[in-house]
């Protein structure tokens, strides 16, 4: 296989720091402001004594207690080593060279990097005011298709498609694609119209869902992510990944997050209201808020640059989106309360500022 790597762009997350700064509060990478939960805290510390043995090679107690709390039989999960490991997999397994990938634009980055390691050519379906255009996706697909990713909700947007446009998106296309719904989110919303697709699992040969312990429950240093997908598409998974791809460590404290259900609300609870408040607090300020439903808020304003730069002055990181070809738009994680609370402080701030600049102009 040949891969011209110089075409193939690194994935640049969310900063982590500001040169000079100390007491820096990050809201750039969507993670959670609560860590892991005391549970997992005590299952990491029983299984640290044990990093002298190799881990279970299959995961299975984790995929029983993600059995359990997703209803997803064991035959038809996949752990990995982060839902990235899952991601770059599925494109090892069914792409080669000439095969073309749909993605809508501006999408999760990681999908197109995987996608050029295995010689794929990638065709971007339009969209209309950052939401997916089922229609234009449908119109992409070829003969030489072989994958179409769907983030639901999409990072950097938040926005997601409802069950009406993704069973019109399943039934106009051909059986033989594959359809990776990216669902790393999905914890974070309750919406009628909203589906992570695990349903469909079941019912389609050609539909693979990827979850993610990262968000809600964590624990993105640990790096653990599963799937869920026919039961032939698991066996290939099993075939090809690391014999050891995910250590004891997270597999024991994925089981643990899974068990800790007071938690998992105590976060939903705390991103619901924050959710609310974002929104109903910038929409107060030039800008547009865009309904998103994860564990971030996604805004476009004019003055992008200019908002970011002060806000990197005063201690805050967010993610500028120039890396997803978006250069008007700031994605913002939900933070602590305290971390909140001065994010949307120095944004009343900031547009103080602008208007007694513009007054000073006039």
């Amino acid at each position: 296989m040949s891969v011209t790597l110089d075409k193939i762009k690194t994935y640049e997350g969310g900063k982590s720091n500001i040169p000079g700064k100390k007491n820096i509060i990050k809201l750039s990478s969507n993670e959670s402001p609560f860590g892991p939960s005391r549970k997992v805290l005590k299952a990491i510390k029983q299984a640290s004594g044990k990093t002298n043995r190799y881990p279970n090679a299959d995961s299975l107690e984790l995929k029983k207690n993600i059995c359990k709390r997703y209803k997803v039989p064991t035959k038809n999960i996949f752990v990995g080593n982060g839902s990235d490991e899952i991601l770059g997999l599925l494109c090892q397994l069914f792409l080669s060279k000439n095969d073309e990938v749909i993605i809508p634009k501006h999408s999760f980055l990681m999908y197109e990097i995987y996608a050029s390691i295995n010689n794929a050519k990638i065709k971007y379906s339009n969209v209309n005011d950052y939401s997916f255009i089922v229609d234009d996706i449908i119109k992409k697909v070829t003969n030489k298709t072989k994958i179409i990713f769907i983030a639901q909700p999409n990072n950097p947007t938040g926005i997601y498609l409802d069950k009406k446009n993704l069973s019109k998106l399943l039934k106009k296309i051909p059986k033989r694609l594959m359809v990776v719904i990216d669902a790393a989110y999905s914890e974070f919303i309750n919406n009628s119209d909203y589906t992570d697709g695990l349903n469909l699992v079941m019912k389609n040969r050609n539909i693979i869902v990827t979850h993610t312990f990262s968000k809600i429950y964590g624990l993105a240093s640990l790096r653990l992510g599963w799937c869920a997908a026919p039961e032939r598409i698991i066996n290939l998974l099993d075939r090809i990944r690391g014999p050891f791809n995910v250590n004891q460590i997270a597999q024991v404290a994925g089981s643990a997050a899974l068990s800790d259900t007071n938690y998992e609300k105590k976060v939903i609870r705390h991103n619901t209201i924050w959710l609310k408040k974002f929104k109903s607090e910038l929409a107060k300020f030039p800008l547009k808020v865009y309904d998103s439903q994860a564990n971030f808020i996604f805004i476009k304003v004019m003055n992008a640059t200019k908002l970011n730069k002060y806000l990197l002055s005063n201690g805050i990181i967010v993610r500028t989106l120039d890396n997803y070809e978006i250069f008007d738009c700031l994605r913002i994680s939900i933070g602590t309360t305290l971390e909140n609370t001065k994010f949307l402080n120095l944004i009343k701030n900031f547009f103080k500022n602008e208007k007694k600049q513009k007054k000073l102009t006039i």
